[in-house]
């Protein structure tokens, strides 16, 4: 299905390749000021702004012809990781080292991302 003749729209990596990923390009921050929340959301809510470490799955280009990638991002809440699907613009990513740690993402036995 996928081979080599779609290497000019999709670039797929295997195994996902380390990056970072500037959230702030990706989900800008509003442009209001902040609003109140419960000590609940505080204490679950997620924390997404700035350079985070992320992985990437592939390259996928636009009709107009610019690249988008194609990431997931770990993001921590309340001492349990979950893992978030984005597409990002690419002058939102930067390789990264692979020294650099990041926790696993939860699979089930066929190797599928566990479901939340």
């Amino acid at each position: 299905m996928f081979d080599n003749r779609h290497r000019d729209v999709w670039r797929p990596y295997s195994p996902l390749l380390p990056i970072y990923v500037d959230i702030d390009r990706v989900l800008p921050p509003e442009g209001s000021p902040p609003r109140e929340v419960s000590a609940r959301v505080k204490k679950y809510g997620l924390v997404l702004s700035g350079r985070m470490v992320a992985r990437q799955r592939a390259w996928h280009r636009l009709v107009d012809g610019r690249w988008i990638a194609s990431i997931e991002v770990p993001v921590e809440t309340n001492g349990q990781w979950i893992y978030l699907d984005f597409i990002a613009p690419a002058d939102a990513v930067a390789p990264r080292e692979v020294a650099d740690a990041m926790p696993e993402r939860p699979s089930n036995q066929w190797g599928q991302p566990k479901r939340y």
